[in-house]
């Protein structure tokens, strides 16, 4: 039951870090550190993931462990993409810290944007159903059998 929690803390957590951050403003530099924080948590969990798949005993944790897998791995890319995009429109705007509310328009980070979003809101449910699956399994295996 451990690698499930970690896997929902990891998931959770790389999407709640742009909570403090869309707070505080949509500017260049709380923009690029909200991702710089996200990427390691992502690979984490990623790694987590792949690790978990292979070493479920049940069919449908595996499942859901492939699932996580690939949805994982496609915000990571995306996400990826989306801080090499914020850092390059740091850098047209003179390495100066603006309002940047136009990236969520048009452009790669837009569509970046929009292929990460989704894939972690289905991580973030995967690993929600990935912990169940997993504590009714783990119950079962600890009734007695009469």
């Amino acid at each position: 039951m451990k690698r499930p929690l970690l896997l929902l803390a990891l998931v959770w957590a790389s999407f709640l870090v742009f909570l403090p951050f869309a707070a505080a403003g949509d500017t260049s530099l709380l923009h690029i550190s909200a991702h710089v924080i996200q990427l390691p948590l992502l690979v984490l969990a990623v790694l987590a993931a792949w690790r978990f798949r292979t070493t479920a005993v049940a069919r449908t944790s595996r499942v859901i462990g492939w699932v996580l897998s690939a949805t994982l791995s496609l915000a990571l890319v995306a996400i990826a993409v989306e801080l090499i995009s914020a850092v390059v429109r740091f850098g047209q705007d003179g390495w100066v810290n603006r309002a940047t509310p136009d990236i969520w328009e048009t452009g790669v980070h837009y569509w970046a944007a929009s292929l990460a979003v989704p894939a972690l809101m289905l991580s973030m449910l995967a690993v929600l159903v990935l912990v169940v699956t997993a504590a009714v399994q783990g119950r079962r295996r600890l009734e007695p059998v009469t």
